[in-house]
């Protein structure tokens, strides 16, 4: 399978400009507020996501449930996301899913024959793999880069991202995506077109 990494980070269409996997399995859905455009519409894209994710193969066939599974997650990372960015109160409908997921056992990481690099299973369980997004959520807002995680400001973006630089007030996604058409916007309104006249 071939897929491309533009500027703005895009694998097979999908976006990976969070930082975090947790926050791009959420970036699943496009323009959140702005016409929620699912992009796992069925288990192919899954698939597809899955591999430009780097995370292994579901093991069997997801079904229909199973891809139920799969967006019953990522909506509650995204309401416990939105809810943390937002400074409300978490929603316990949204932990008690999580929770539920991380509970599963993730597929075990496999040591390379350089005896250092650790590689993922080609395959696993639907369950496991859950278990390894809802780990990863956890991780992230029950460890110190909690307080780093925004919501992109781009006037056409929905995504959140982990906010790693220094000063820690950034406020685009990417700069490449988000940073660059904001930074042109400005500049055309400071200076507009010389009209003859």
């Amino acid at each position: 399978m071939t897929f491309t990494a533009t500027k703005d980070l895009r694998r097979a269409g999908f976006p990976f400009r969070s930082g975090r996997l947790c926050l791009d399995f959420v970036a699943t859905v496009a323009k959140r507020g702005m016409g929620d455009r699912e992009l796992l519409t069925d288990p192919a894209a899954l698939h597809t996501w899955l591999h430009v994710a780097e995370l292994p193969a579901a093991r069997r066939r997801v079904t229909s449930a199973g891809l139920t599974r799969v967006h019953e997650l990522r909506e509650a990372i995204h309401t416990l996301t939105r809810h943390h960015v937002d400074g409300r109160a978490p929603d316990p409908a949204a932990i008690e899913i999580i929770n539920a997921a991380a509970l599963a056992a993730p597929p075990p990481a496999l040591l390379g024959s350089d005896a250092h690099t650790l590689l993922p299973p080609a395959d696993a369980p639907l369950e496991g793999i859950l278990a390894m997004l809802a780990r990863d959520t956890i991780d992230l807002f029950g460890g110190p880069l909690r307080h780093r995680v925004r919501a992109c400001i781009g006037h056409d973006c929905s995504l959140f991202f982990v906010d790693r630089s220094r000063p820690g007030n950034r406020r685009w996604c990417t700069m490449a995506a988000c940073g660059e058409k904001a930074s042109s916007a400005t500049y055309r309104r400071r200076h507009p077109a010389n009209r003859a006249g």
